[in-house]
């Protein structure tokens, strides 16, 4: 469900779902400093896409989600990303069905259910699929997660209609260290119910934690061959360069490379992709995305520009108007496209988005002696915490997707510090319980 501004070059990444993309690059993605979006109590309920006809903007896509208790949702606002597939997904909905137009209005086409275990982590993960004759089962993805939550196994089965069973496709199996830093991770491939190696990766981080070098190796039978690397900079804890390369018979060959800027206040605000051109021995740039954000770090606008040989320069092709709540939920993305530097006067693809609001459960409206003040919001190295009236409290921080990223007792203080050093950018629930109050949860920012 992607935006793409068809009939031009101005490939859109607004609102890309299910993009496939290497391991590697998903986590130096993960490192850039971006807010993500949701108020604590918000969650994503509902989108609908138009598009342009020629004549008109008409209803084509729609999705919603439902959920249990208080499991909630965020977007990643680097990559304006409705992240709602696998077992990783920020949205952390209990039922998601998309509908598409084919003709005969909208109508169910995908389907994704989620099963969690008691931390509201997601063990299990369903895709159904109308292939005709209505919405069957199509693949299913199982998780193993360790003590802090990270998947160090995941299965994906495809559905065998003929057989009448669940066929296992691959097993991919993850190492982490004790920072929760992804040290290597392999595949394991299944053919006819027979496990083949596949392909593994390993990967270096420098003392802050950033994602430096990834080595990928693929199997050729009998050894494991070299396939792929990936190099990245930062600066201030902001990726800055990715290098790809892949391995040839005439050794490492460049692939794609990118860079990624930020505006003063530390935003991300531009990204400039290159891919290598073998015949010319060149690089060849592919689009230019630049971006105004608010005062919050929230881009309002997205530009898209192609380069042009003949005038080497720069040539706009499309936009994003980014429109938000008094909360920050981002409730509409408008896309335009340009022709000959001019902007067309109706939008070519528009996404709605609706939010609810929701409890956790268990949590009552608090007085003010029962609330838990936090500061700085945003923060990067320690979170200040007040406690007020609690003693004996435990306090953790976890991850959108359920993970426990720090946890900690304070016992008989009215403050204390929790570090957050080292945590990749984004945003977190800070969860404060103590004996004779209700329990106390807060949205932070860590950048």
């Amino acid at each position: 469900m992607g935006f793409a501004a068809t009939g031009t070059q101005a490939q859109t990444n607004l609102f890309s779902k299910n993009t496939p993309s290497s391991t590697a690059k998903a986590i130096a993605q993960s490192t850039r400093a971006g807010a993500k979006t949701t108020a604590a109590y918000w969650r994503l309920a509902a989108t609908s896409d138009y598009s342009f006809n020629g004549s008109s903007l008409e209803l084509t896509d729609s999705a919603f989600y439902k959920y249990s208790n208080g499991r909630g949702s965020v977007l990643n606002t680097d990559d304006i990303d409705v992240d709602d597939y696998g077992l990783s997904s920020t949205i952390l909905y209990d039922t998601a069905v998309m509908l598409t137009d084919n003709g005969g209005g909208l109508e169910p086409y995908r389907r994704f259910i989620s099963n969690y275990d008691g931390s509201n982590r997601r063990m299990e993960f369903l895709e159904q699929y109308d292939n005709g004759g209505g919405l069957k089962d199509n693949s299913k993805h199982l998780a193993v997660r360790d003590a802090n939550g990270n998947i160090t196994k995941e299965t994906t089965l495809y559905w065998n209609g003929m057989g009448n069973k669940w066929d296992t496709s691959d097993i991919t199996y993850r190492v982490f260290d004790s920072q929760n830093k992804l040290l290597t991770d392999s595949t394991v491939n299944y053919g006819m119910g027979v496990p083949n190696p596949g392909q593994k990766s390993v990967y270096t981080y420098d003392g802050s934690g950033n994602m430096v070098y990834s080595l990928s190796y693929s199997w050729n039978g009998s050894s494991w061959d070299s396939s792929a690397q990936v190099f990245n900079t930062y600066s201030n804890n902001k990726i800055v360069t990715s290098l790809e390369q892949y391995y040839d018979t005439a050794g490492w060959v460049n692939d794609y490379a990118d860079s990624t800027g930020y505006d003063n206040n530390g935003y991300y605000n531009y990204h400039l992709p290159k891919y290598w051109d073998v015949d010319s021995a060149k690089w060849i740039y592919d689009q230019l995305e630049t971006r105004t954000n608010n005062s919050k770090g929230l881009p309002t606008n997205v530009f898209f520009s192609q380069w042009n040989d003949t005038t080497s320069m720069w040539e706009i092709q499309g936009e994003g108007e980014v429109s938000y709540d008094s909360n920050d939920n981002p409730t509409s993305i408008e896309v335009y496209v340009y022709f000959g530097g001019f902007k067309l006067p109706t939008p070519f693809l528009i996404r709605n988005m609706y939010w609810e609001y929701y409890f956790n459960v268990g949590v009552q409206d608090a007085q003010k002696k029962e609330q838990v003040v936090i500061y700085p919001n945003p923060a990067s190295t320690n979170i200040n915490i007040v406690l007020g009236e609690r003693k004996d409290a435990n306090i953790m921080l976890t991850g959108m997707n359920g993970q426990t990223v720090r946890n900690m007792q304070a016992t008989g203080v009215q403050k204390t510090t929790l570090n957050v050093s080292g945590l990749p950018a984004g945003n977190y629930i800070l969860s404060v319980e103590s004996e004779g109050h209700a329990p106390a949860r807060q949205l932070v920012t860590i950048q």
